[in-house]
């Protein structure tokens, strides 16, 4: 038995490994450990979990890797400077930063079977199921581009700022951007998708390192690396609810069904809270953890 089952990216005597782990309590035992290398010879930009397979995104190498429960690891080559990732039940989208566009892979085969073109600087892409369609955030743009995958229609919102994530919430765009004026202030975009407004945004002093959008309880969990700091807000009041100190360096967030869970490489440790109540603890590690994902 175990509380939760994750798998997170750590580097261990100057070697890069992705781990499967169960929690329990304030204790964790490896489930699975693959060493992929040397550190300085890979950027694992981000991480997805299919279907008993995680996906690695590797904007160094410019490559997706897929490790699945048989302990088989596959690679196949993308655009340049690979980002972030999206899957639908045929396919994996992947949005290339240096290329802009999107790469397509087939899930059955894993292999690249074409490309959409993107804004400039593509940096994250997400699939709406309801829409059919893929949003992708082009940084250079200011901008989010709509592409209908069954009309291959596009459209394009401009948003407040830089966007980097973005997630879709019934008729609403979320997007996470960063806008510079002297100081750095991360702005969370409402847009709507039938007329292209920006209804709302929240306004958060500092640099987010990452963005989560808790479709269950329509939570918005914002990392912020300056105050070093976890910032809880309503989707749908669109207003900050909580703030939590963390201290270190907050890298990436993921949550389950009961609690958030978030790596934080200076203390070497992944910080626990909990949804009800906000409880705080922290499980501390023999590696350096940075991305993490829940596994379903």
């Amino acid at each position: 038995m175990y509380d939760e089952k994750i798998v997170t990216t750590g580097i261990s005597q100057g070697r890069l490994f992705l781990y499967i782990m169960e929690l329990l309590g304030d204790n964790y035992s490896f489930k699975k450990a693959l060493h992929l290398g040397a550190s300085d010879s890979f950027a694992i930009h981000s991480i997805e979990v299919f279907e008993n397979a995680v996906y690695m995104a590797d904007s160094f190498n410019n490559k997706i890797y897929k490790f699945d429960s048989k302990n088989e690891f596959f690679e196949t080559n993308v655009g340049r400077d690979p980002r972030h990732m999206c899957l639908d039940k045929e396919n994996i989208y992947v949005a290339n930063f240096e290329s802009d566009n999107i790469s397509i892979i087939e899930l059955d085969s894993f292999i690249l079977t074409g490309s959409i073109p993107a804004g400039i600087k593509s940096h994250d892409v997400i699939y709406s199921e309801k829409n059919n369609s893929l949003y992708t955030t082009c940084y250079e743009e200011n901008e989010v581009a709509e592409y209908s995958i069954d009309k291959g229609m596009k459209r394009r919102f401009k948003t407040d700022g830089k966007p980097m994530h973005i997630f879709v919430l019934k008729d609403t765009i979320i997007v996470m951007t960063y806008y510079v004026n002297g100081n750095v202030q991360t702005k969370i975009n409402f847009i709507n998708l039938t007329d292209k407004t920006i209804e709302n945004t929240i306004n958060i002093n500092g640099l987010a390192s990452d963005f989560l959008l808790d479709y269950e309880n329509n939570l918005l969990y914002i990392l912020n690396i300056v105050d070093k700091s976890l910032y809880i807000a309503d989707a749908i009041s669109r207003n900050i609810n909580k703030k939590i100190y963390l201290g270190g360096y907050p890298e990436s967030i993921s949550c389950g069904s009961k609690n958030i869970y978030i790596t934080n490489s200076k203390k070497q440790q992944i910080d626990i809270i909990e949804k009800k109540g906000h409880n705080l603890s922290s499980l501390k590690l023999m590696f350096t953890p940075f991305l993490i994902k829940v596994i379903r």
